[in-house]
């Protein structure tokens, strides 16, 4: 989202008033060097949600941040945010890590487009650290539709997948030759499923990386709408 000035962003809260949710921190757990799981509680019986579904932290009086949140529970009031610290000197890394329990602050509940195809037969959620949210969100989805889940993540430490019961591929960060061949291990082992269009590929996270998976799976022959993507980050481009 783009850094606007203070003035605007306290207009905005004031005109689109209706769209914000006070939230406070009930809960934080440090899962690695990198993440940190915060929940929020709120009143969010009249919040629409879906997996994806992006909500938006003013990080600081300039800047907002979107995250996906996860464990989304309208009677209880409460959703979890996965944020990924990858630069203290980042405005939402800095945010993130200052948050303690008991802190309120304003979130820009859950928007964003139709992502997930509750029709599919096999749900298979492709990213980073960025995409850990996104993919709990899925999966919670897809299990409670009786389909299946298969998840692929590009990590440094895979060992937090574990924690959060992701279990799936695994490819170190900036190995797309690890990406493709795990890949390509899949659509061998389901390709009946992929070729009855009954795969949908959900690919998050960086948008350089997003843009070689998507190339590679309609080189293998994946039909083009059973492929869904948003991405979180590029490499230069700031506050994606």
């Amino acid at each position: 989202m783009p850094s606007l000035p203070k003035w605007i962003n306290d207009t905005l809260e004031n005109v689109m008033s209706s769209k914000f949710q006070e939230c406070t921190v009930i809960h934080t757990e440090t899962l690695s060097d990198d993440l940190r799981l915060i929940r929020f509680a709120a009143d969010l019986r009249d919040v629409h949600f879906e997996p994806a579904y992006a909500i938006g932290i003013r990080v600081n009086e300039r800047d907002y941040r979107n995250y996906s949140p996860f464990n989304f529970n309208k009677h209880k009031g409460t959703f979890d945010v996965m944020f990924h610290l990858h630069d203290t000197q980042a405005v939402g890394s800095s945010f993130a890590e200052s948050l303690t329990e008991g802190e309120s602050t304003k979130v820009l509940m859950p928007r964003g487009k139709r992502f997930f195809e509750p029709n599919a037969e096999i749900h298979f959620s492709i990213g980073d650290e960025t995409s850990l949210g996104t993919s709990l969100s899925i999966k919670e989805e897809a299990e409670d539709a009786d389909a299946s889940f298969v998840c692929l993540h590009e990590l440094e430490e895979p060992s937090v997948l574990k924690k959060l019961e992701l279990y799936g591929y695994h490819a170190p960060k900036n190995d797309i030759q690890n990406i493709m061949e795990a890949l390509n291990d899949f659509l061998k082992e389901e390709k009946e499923a992929v070729y009855n269009n009954q795969v949908v590929f959900y690919l998050t996270g960086n948008g350089n990386t997003m843009s070689v998976i998507r190339k590679f799976l309609k080189a293998k022959g994946v039909d083009g709408k059973c492929v869904r993507s948003q991405a979180y980050w590029m490499e230069g481009k700031r506050g994606l």
